[in-house]
């Protein structure tokens, strides 16, 4: 009877108990032609992923139940309708459809079977998305609208009220949305990105679909962005999510985090998005503290933001180690706008900066604004092309603190 068994190809033990998730790996057999799809995507590109520098103990993303707890993703909201699960890295080309237009039966029974079901269900999920996020990424590239538009192609025609619902830090590195050139502040670059896109043709169409990305700006490696570069980022995802058409765009930073682990591989490395940091540079009796502007505020705004604190507490302990003779502060902004609007933002930063340097026991002897009189980083545009990092680079605030000899 086993010989029989084994060789039937039915499976003796291919049982929802031996095998509770393979529900995950059937057709869209019972589900109507225009049955409503959800899309999950997780980014498993190796700035998403912890590397050899990463120390086990340290907080990483965790992917898994980051997409898990994005709005409708419960396991009831998923029930009747499609399920399609694929991890994204560099193009288009190498998103893989783990899991393809799974019908999520709705499930049927006491509550107390009920929860049973989505319990296991959504182990099950958790599980696909686990393997997915921690695979060997195809490219050492990062490619979301790649993802988006892999997305779309899977969609296909017709009834487009679909979900799709994306886990990544956000950091394309390759197409018209490269950002290794910008400077995480001000709008106009966002605007120019959406606009290099559309005419590149890179936008996929996602009219109707709702889109969620989570996780943004949480990479697993590499520094930090401050709050204004995060807010940044959101709005730029946010920007590009509308072009598409899509019903609705919610795009979050927040991302449910786990320990990297002790079983780390050194994993492909990809060219670096890096964010603007601040700087020191002696020259003489003067050493000079750069704020880049997008660490300490958001666009034109003058209050330092909550993230702000924490880089003036390491500039004010570093200026108290280089026991000055004098400290003295100046705002600067780029090119665009008026002398006079530059001058009053400048010269307001500058003060804000004064006043918290001061709340941590520094004395300021000047703090004033030079608009782009002394920029910092030049040209800011070649051939009549804005280079919005350049700009971004003058948009700065210095510390510059007089030593002894």
């Amino acid at each position: 009877m086993a010989a029989v068994v084994a060789g039937s190809g039915c499976g003796a033990f291919d049982t929802p108990q031996a095998r509770p998730c393979a529900w995950l790996d059937r057709s869209s057999d019972g589900a109507a032609d225009n049955q409503q799809r959800t899309i999950m995507l997780v980014d498993r590109s190796p700035s998403a992923q912890p590397d050899k520098n990463t120390s086990p103990g340290d907080r990483v993303p965790d992917w898994a139940t980051t997409l898990l707890a994005a709005k409708g993703l419960a396991m009831p909201a998923l029930e009747g309708r499609l399920l399609s699960v694929a991890g994204f890295d560099g193009t288009r080309a190498t998103v893989d459809w783990e899991v393809d237009r799974t019908f999520v039966t709705p499930v049927k029974g006491s509550d107390t079977l009920n929860k049973d079901r989505r319990s296991g269900r959504r182990g099950c999920v958790e599980q696909r998305l686990r393997e997915l996020s921690a695979g060997e990424p195809s490219t050492d590239r990062t490619d979301v609208l790649g993802a988006l538009a892999a997305a779309d192609d899977h969609l296909g025609p017709g009834d487009r009220r679909n979900r799709i619902v994306v886990a990544t830090d956000g950091l394309t590195n390759t197409g018209c949305a490269d950002l290794r050139s910008v400077g995480f502040d001000g709008s106009d670059e966002i605007k120019a990105t959406v606009e290099r896109c559309r005419k590149a043709g890179e936008l996929p169409d996602l009219t109707g679909a709702e889109v969620n990305l989570v996780g943004i700006g949480r990479a697993a490696r590499g520094e930090a962005p401050s709050s204004p570069q995060t807010a940044w980022l959101a709005t730029f995802w946010s920007q590009l999510c509308e072009a598409t058409g899509a019903s609705s765009c919610e795009v979050a930073a927040t991302a449910r985090v786990r320990e990297a682990g002790s079983h780390i591989e050194a994993g492909k490395t990809e060219p670096e998005v890096t964010f603007p940091a601040v700087s020191e540079r002696p020259a003489g009796q003067v050493t000079t503290i750069t704020l880049p502007g997008s660490v300490l505020f958001a666009t034109d705004r003058v209050e330092l933001s909550p993230s702000a604190q924490s880089t003036l507490d390491e500039a004010a302990r570093r200026i108290k180690d280089l026991d000055p003779v004098s400290v003295a502060v100046s705002g600067h902004t780029d090119s665009r706008g008026s002398e006079r609007r530059g001058k009053e933002l400048s010269l307001a930063r500058a003060r804000s900066v004064q006043a918290a340097l001061a709340e941590r026991g520094i004395t300021v002897v000047s703090s004033r604004g030079y608009s782009n009189d002394r920029p910092s980083c030049t040209p800011e545009y070649h051939d009549g092309v804005p280079d919005y990092a350049a700009m971004a680079c003058n948009r700065r605030v210095e510390i510059a603190v007089t030593v002894r000899r």
